[in-house]
């Protein structure tokens, strides 16, 4: 992938390119593989180029607490290097995939221009869109809702995520999960399809729910 068919450097010039190419370096990484730590201190931009990547926390009992999940292509936690805060979670590969560290304090002044600044500002108010909807289904919904609605807003996440990453992104238990999800079973909304779950009528679910 050239840097300018990725959609941060969109309306750069040949040569901005190449500058930026200059100082950043193209990591090809394995699943679980750790990108960053919690508390490290962010000096590179990183840019997911292909596979997904989870931002996560770590409970007190070992646990991991999936905040965020990112395919590509997608920038992960640029609020960091904008803030010039550590790394507020862990984040590791969700599969093998290729990230784009590039050096921040090179990059700054490419932020200037109107094309860089407009793309990172989307990225931004995407993940806050989906911060601020995560925050209101934990604070309002019953867990058939919360489930329900990321059933309906995520149908390609919930049949290809495991259950157990569903259940930390809701901020359930795995067996609560696995519970409701007969219920849905049930009402026809999803079905078994070898040893995959899949949506079967995601408009059933405004027959049974609103938020």
């Amino acid at each position: 992938m050239e840097l300018k068919d990725i959609f941060l450097f969109k309306g750069l010039s040949k040569e901005d390119l190449e500058k930026i190419e200059s100082f950043s370096i193209v990591k090809h990484l394995k699943k679980d593989e750790i990108v960053f730590y919690e508390k490290e201190t962010p000096s590179y931009l990183h840019l997911l180029l292909s596979g997904s990547a989870r931002v996560y926390k770590v409970d007190n009992k070992g646990n991991e607490l999936i905040i965020h999940k990112f395919k590509a292509p997608s920038l992960i936690a640029e609020l960091a290097n904008l803030e010039d805060i550590p790394y507020p979670a862990n984040c590791a590969m969700e599969s093998d995939g290729i990230i784009l560290k590039i050096e921040f304090s090179k990059f700054k002044e490419f932020m200037k221009k109107g094309e860089v600044c407009f793309n990172i500002m989307s990225s931004l108010l995407k993940k806050m869109k989906y911060l601020d909807g995560v925050i209101q289904a934990n604070l309002i919904f019953d867990t058939k809702t919360k489930i329900a609605k990321f059933i309906y807003e995520n149908p390609e996440a919930f049949e290809e995520l495991k259950q157990h990453s569903i259940a930390s992104i809701l901020n359930i238990k795995p067996e609560t999960l696995s519970r409701k999800l007969k219920e849905f079973k049930d009402l026809g909304i999803i079905e078994n399809r070898g040893s995959r779950l899949i949506v079967k009528d995601k408009e059933l679910i405004k027959k049974y729910f609103s938020w």
